[in-house]
């Protein structure tokens, strides 16, 4: 980053000379992003080029968002028609919207999937005579040991999550309530906003959420689950019990696939988007911006015409080497003030006229950011703050929600759900004492040797993949 820059930056931390450097600040950050997002457009547009060579996509949108996104490389970036620039700007952000709502779809579909999935492990060694029996002491010491062998305190808790979410669930109703209840008291003083994340997140995992469009957008997934749903488990043939086995796995690579074109899909929309964005403000151009645009150019030829990309892409690539991690390191030592700059000098922003850019910047940090899939909505300047009694409703629903879902199932489904509850909350034991005890009542209470032999297995492999 030039000197200059890192003046006029360290100037406007300290509130100095704001008048000035307002406008200079949003040219550089306008300058970089461009760049950087024309980078990632060109090498993650290749990528997905290469991708459809070896691979058709299970869903046709792609090929859909695919066409909108050329079309939009091509107006800002080789035809810089820029009149229709709120309207387009609607448009790819409609576009990003269909993504994440079929990202939703598909990752409920993994997280319920997931619940059977737990089932069916269960059952694995019901089918066969299991004569050893475990020592469920020394077993539950050998656990203690694999949590506690490294000092870090985030390792710690993760691989406590993870076990506890294999472990036999032995706990009632109500203590399964009081864990949830005491994860959402975490949140007191929070934003409400970080309260209904983890909420969802809980509806996530165990399956309960069901977004808008998930009986319908992926039939074969839904037809899938309702078979799953109907299965009577205590009374499972063997091979019925290997047919769905396969059947899920089968669902899995499925959604794999497709969920891999969208990752890389939702990026480049981001990159395009950002793209749009920032080309109206950009003030000098570079040789890396046209190395990018020859890649692009490259990469859009081979698409409409379905022939391999030219080598001259590469050429470019390697013209390219190290700009987006320079580029990165610029974003990271300049966008750490935007915003600060943009929700604290709103009235001087509207004054130079750049409160319209300084919110475009806003956006692009947020597009560019590493959370593929971050809600674009405006940042509130007030956020509200959850207290007690917003805590109390959100608990309230949640409760309300798994007491219906758990009327409606099985032992064993309601079983698999509270397990996947368990290992996404925060932990809940207040002593290694406590986890201890957990892990020994856990196994000692699980009666069925067969469910038993199951959970060590599956634990022995987290253990060994570890130790791998």
């Amino acid at each position: 980053m030039q000197k200059q820059m890192r003046l006029v930056i360290k100037q406007l931390a300290n509130k100095q000379n704001i008048e000035e450097n307002l406008p200079k600040y949003a040219n550089f950050m306008s300058d970089t992003y461009y760049e950087y997002s024309l980078i990632q457009l060109a090498m993650n547009l290749y990528t997905l080029q290469e991708r459809s060579q070896e691979y058709v996509s299970a869903d046709s949108y792609v090929e859909e968002a695919l066409y909108a996104i050329q079309k939009f490389t091509g107006f800002y970036v080789f035809d810089k028609k820029y009149e229709n620039r709120e309207e387009d700007r609607r448009q790819i952000n409609e576009i990003r919207n269909r993504i994440t709502a079929k990202m939703r779809i598909l990752t409920s579909y993994t997280d319920a999937l997931q619940i059977y999935e737990y089932i069916l492990n269960r059952l694995e060694y019901s089918y066969e005579i299991v004569d050893d029996d475990i020592d469920v002491d020394a077993y539950s010491k050998k656990i203690f040991q694999y949590l506690f062998k490294e000092n870090d305190k985030m390792v710690v808790n993760s691989k406590i999550q993870m076990v506890v979410s294999q472990l036999p669930v032995r706990i009632t109703k109500s203590r399964f309530y009081d864990i949830i209840n005491e994860s959402l008291r975490i949140y007191t003083g929070t934003e409400c906003s970080s309260v209904d994340d983890f909420a969802e997140t809980i509806r996530a995992c165990s399956g309960l959420y069901k977004p808008d469009g998930f009986e319908t957008e992926y039939p074969v997934l839904h037809d899938m689950l309702s078979e799953l749903d109907k299965l009577d488990y205590m009374n499972l043939s063997k091979e019925d019990w290997q047919y769905y086995t396969d059947k899920l796995k089968e669902m899995a690579a499925y959604i794999e696939n497709i969920v891999t074109d969208y990752l890389l899909l939702e990026d480049i929309v981001n990159e395009v988007y950002a793209v749009m964005t920032a080309s109206v403000y950009v003030t000098e151009e570079t040789k890396e911006m046209g190395y990018a645009t020859k890649v692009l150019e490259c990469v859009l030829e081979a698409m409409a015409n379905e022939t391999p990309i030219s080598e001259t892409a590469e050429d470019c690539f390697f013209a390219l080497e190290g700009a987006p991690e320079e580029l990165s390191e610029k974003l990271m030592q300049g966008e750490g003030l935007l915003f600060d700059v943009w929700s604290g000098q709103q009235d001087k922003l509207k004054e130079a006229s750049l409160l319209e850019q300084y919110a475009d910047l806003n956006l692009i940090s947020k597009l560019l950011c590493n959370s593929v899939f971050i809600d674009l909505k405006p940042d509130s300047l007030e956020p509200e703050i959850a207290d007690s009694l917003y805590i109390n409703q959100v608990r309230d629903k949640l409760v309300e929600e798994f007491t219906r879902s758990f009327a409606s199932q099985g032992k064993l489904v309601n079983r698999a759900r509270m397990a996947m509850v368990l290992g996404n909350v925060p932990v809940f034991f207040n002593s290694q004492q406590e986890i201890s005890d957990y892990l020994t009542y856990s196994l000692e209470h699980c009666n069925n040797n067969c469910e038993l032999k199951a959970v060590v297995n599956i634990i022995d492999e987290m253990i060994e993949d570890d130790n791998y």
